[in-house]
């Protein structure tokens, strides 16, 4: 795991609340204990169609977020089942940090042992950083644990 002292990346918006570890990695992506290739499942059900095309509404499919290092959250972020395999997509898609009000437990400890960094603010920073977030690949954001 690569140690995290630093961070810099564009900051996607996912406005939505109760976002539980099912809707993070679908169950049909869990038949491996790779931490690997999983980024491909992310958010599979939000980001393709029925046919398998993406789906150009969904935040991580826009070009200004393809290569988000960040995920700015609504409440209650990997709510629901305990599933590991959710780090590891989002780690495999490139997030390494997630920014929220509330994090479901088991998730929340899950990022620390996968090299994600979960970050709780209050609302109203939240907020902010979702219309910083909102402008695009411009929504670069700096995290720099050292100097907080």
């Amino acid at each position: 795991m690569d140690k995290f002292t630093t961070l810099e990346g564009v900051a996607a918006p996912l406005k939505i609340i109760n976002v539980d570890t099912d809707m993070i990695i679908p169950k049909q992506y869990l038949k491996t204990i790779k931490r690997t290739g999983l980024g491909k499942g992310l958010f599979s059900e939000q980001r393709y169609k029925d046919d398998g095309s993406e789906n150009p509404d969904f935040v991580l499919n826009q070009s200004a977020y393809r290569n988000a290092k960040v995920l700015v959250a609504g409440d209650n972020f990997g709510c629901g089942s305990s599933r590991e395999h959710a780090p590891w997509a989002l780690l495999d898609f490139g997030i390494r940090c997630v920014i929220s009000t509330s994090f479901g437990d088991i998730f929340y400890n899950n990022c620390f042992k996968n090299g994600i960094l979960p970050i709780r603010v209050s609302q109203e920073d939240l907020d902010k950083l979702f219309d910083d977030a909102e402008r695009g690949a411009n929504a670069t954001l700096t995290i720099d644990l050292p100097s907080q």
